[in-house]
């Protein structure tokens, strides 16, 4: 889980937190019955306002045994969701519970004056709170919305690279710990177990415990989310989460979890949370692609959806491809709508199709994805000439190639004219159909040139 926090904040009301540190078990306990409320409300049916006024009745009268006055309360409320609400909108839509309490556990902490502990009552309270917000079916951005101030100009829900620049940064967590052996530079924004890391840190801020390199020098930015080995990474981290030991590359556009993802990062940009795979050959925006991406290759900027049945060169497709399976090499279009193996129909411009289309594509087996929409658009030609004939249409038979050509030849006939009465069989011998032409080309002929088909 990653996100950032407000560097220039409100602080706790004078008293509130001395009189949390004084009993942080009776807190926790207000605290518990209070989201309790709020969980009732709105299973009751209730809005946000009227499950946060239901948790602050519960709480008020805990507080007040606790020396906690109202106005002490309320200001301490604000002050931590000009904090929370932030935090929360920088994760992941579809953070888990835990993952939210974390979140909050981590926003008090970045809050606590200097040189005071938080009570260790407070990390499963927080966890209480995410079970209830979950519970409640509250993802992060619903609360991050409610508890907080409005979002900065600019900044997208899910995306901490897009808070503003030096107003928002990693959780404050003291100096750094463990080994510095082999540290250098500028370490001033660092913090957690550095034991794992050497080279030049300059550049470097947030939490790097758990993270492993013995050259930090080509890498920059928030190392908070963080894991694993980094060597052979390069660029700004911030954003990165999760364990980047499968990874190399310059991972400055990235963001999300890679801990699915292997291989070269270069040239990716986006959250790569929701996809997985060998990125060596991926370029672009993968925002907004899930799945294994491993197969693929090309800039997949303009596509979205599933990659998980896809393979080859995505860099002429687009649309969602959620549904569509096969070797994209060569297929070029929007192919939003469609499904299965597209990659049967041979090079062409899928899009933009219907699913019927695609359906009449990939049944035919046609070697280009034009003639199988060609093909498709004779057959619903017949089926409305039999309605207007009347009756219902009959199972279309199966044509080979000498019958389709008669049978197109005999369609332009008729466009001018020489359509038989309904009913009546137009005399034909054994050479029929071998002297058509265009009927364009045929001014000059009388009607004796017609090939039999006048009757």
């Amino acid at each position: 889980m990653f996100t950032q926090f407000p560097t220039d904040f409100p602080p706790m009301p004078d008293g509130f937190m001395e009189a949390i540190q004084a009993d942080p078990g009776a807190f926790a306990d207000a605290m518990g019955q209070g989201m309790e409320a709020m969980g009732d409300a709105m299973a009751a049916g209730g809005d946000m306002e009227s499950a946060f006024e239901a948790m602050g009745d519960t709480m008020g009268p805990m507080m007040g045994d606790m020396g906690i006055t109202p106005e002490m309360f309320e200001a301490a409320g604000e002050a931590f969701g000009d904090v929370a609400g932030p935090a929360m909108m920088g994760m992941p839509a579809d953070a888990s519970a835990g993952d939210m309490g974390q979140c909050m556990n981590d926003c008090m902490e970045h809050m606590m004056p200097e040189g005071m502990d938080m009570p260790p009552e407070m990390g499963p309270m927080f966890d209480g709170m995410g079970d209830s917000f979950a519970n409640a079916d509250m993802g992060p951005h619903d609360m991050g919305a409610e508890m907080g101030p409005p979002m900065p100009d600019g900044m997208v829900p899910g995306d901490p690279t897009s808070f503003p620049e030096g107003d928002f940064g990693p959780k404050e967590m003291g100096p750094p710990t463990g080994d510095e052996t082999g540290c250098t530079g500028d370490m001033s924004g660092v913090t957690g177990d550095v034991s794992g890391v050497a080279g030049d840190m300059t550049g470097c801020v947030g939490d790097m415990t758990g993270c492993q390199c013995d050259n930090m020098g080509p890498m920059t930015g928030d190392m908070s989310g963080v894991t694993g080995d980094m060597s052979g990474c390069t660029g700004d981290m911030t954003g990165v989460a999760g364990d980047c030991g499968a990874c190399t590359g310059d991972m400055s556009g990235v963001h999300g979890d890679v801990a699915g993802c292997t291989g070269d990062m270069t040239g990716c940009e986006g959250n790569v949370g929701p996809v997985s795979g060998d990125m060596t050959d991926v370029s672009g925006d993968i925002g907004g692609c899930i799945g294994d991406m491993g197969a693929v290759s090309g800039d997949v900027s303009a596509v979205s959806g599933d990659m998980g049945d896809c393979s080859g060169d995505m860099g002429g497709v687009s649309g969602d491809m959620t549904g569509v399976s096969g070797d994209m090499t060569g297929i070029s279009g929007d192919v939003t709508g469609v499904s299965g193996d597209v990659g049967s129909a041979g090079p062409g411009d899928m899009g933009p199709y219907n699913d019927e289309a695609a359906g009449a594509n990939l049944d035919t087996g046609a070697g280009t994805a034009e003639g199988a929409m060609e093909m498709s658009a004779d057959a619903a030609g017949m089926g409305a000439m039999d309605d207007a004939m009347g009756g219902d249409a009959p199972a279309a038979p199966v044509m080979d190639s000498a019958d389709a050509a008669l049978g197109q030849a005999m369609d332009g006939a008729a466009d001018q004219g020489g359509a038989p009465a309904p009913g009546a069989q137009p005399a034909m011998d054994d050479t029929a159909g071998a002297d058509i032409v265009d009927p364009g080309m045929g001014d000059d002929k009388g009607p004796e040139d017609d090939g039999g088909l006048a009757g």
